[in-house]
């Protein structure tokens, strides 16, 4: 089953690229990426469609948050890198998306800012996403980043695929950086993922980066 673009309600402003539409504990694929279309709907009454529509105002605040409301969530576009339903990884760990997966994820990417050239931002969550998005070239790679980010034989070879990076907290050396994509002046920012937010304790190193992004939405 394939995960289908979440299409902004107005002219796109800004594009959030997700990871893979496989929830970690669950077998149900989304229709749309991240649930985006339960926001713009009644707010359920039924326990699991209301965790849909958790995840769902989960994103469109985090946006909200960290455009200092300078972004709506009418004006955001999201997709995934790999829209594809792929197995279910090790327990515990991240689904590991296959490069193949991720050359046609960025194709894709490449289609929707043609079509939609008032995306001037563009936010990539999660560590494997940014890894992919450099080793193939989308933006600027940071060679170091991209090195310690390589996926570990043994995970991606495993029974039940899962991606583990070669050295352990390489995000933190991106998150909150603004690249340019190659061929376009769209600007990257990695981040996150919408799951992190409100951030966790354990994630509190990352405050310093999503003040950074606050504090240049808040001068635009």
């Amino acid at each position: 089953m394939k995960t289908q673009d979440w299409k902004s309600k107005e002219e796109a402003k800004v594009l959030l690229i997700g990871h893979d539409p496989r929830l970690q504990k669950s077998d149900t694929i989304a229709d749309f990426v991240l649930f985006a279309d339960y926001f713009f709907r009644p707010i359920p009454t039924n326990q699991s469609e209301k965790r849909k529509f958790g995840l769902a105002k989960a994103t469109f605040d985090y946006l909200t948050y960290l455009t200092n409301h300078k972004i709506r969530p009418e004006q955001v576009y999201i997709t995934n890198l790999c829209n594809n339903s792929l197995p279910h990884s090790a327990k515990g760990k991240t689904v590991f998306i296959p490069e193949s997966e991720a050359m046609k994820g960025i194709e894709n990417i490449k289609n929707i800012l043609r079509k939609n050239p008032s995306i001037k931002i563009i936010f990539p969550m999660s560590l494997q996403v940014n890894y992919w998005l450099q080793k193939l070239g989308f933006y600027p790679a940071d060679i170091d980043f991209v090195v310690n980010s390589e996926p570990r034989t043994n995970g991606k070879n495993h029974e039940f695929p899962f991606y583990q990076p070669a050295k352990p907290r390489t995000f933190l050396t991106i998150c909150g950086n603004q690249y340019k994509i190659h061929g376009g002046n769209q600007i990257v920012i990695p981040i996150l993922h919408t799951k992190h937010f409100p951030l966790p304790e354990n994630f509190k190193a990352y405050k310093t980066c999503i003040n950074r992004i606050r504090d240049y939405f808040e001068k635009q």
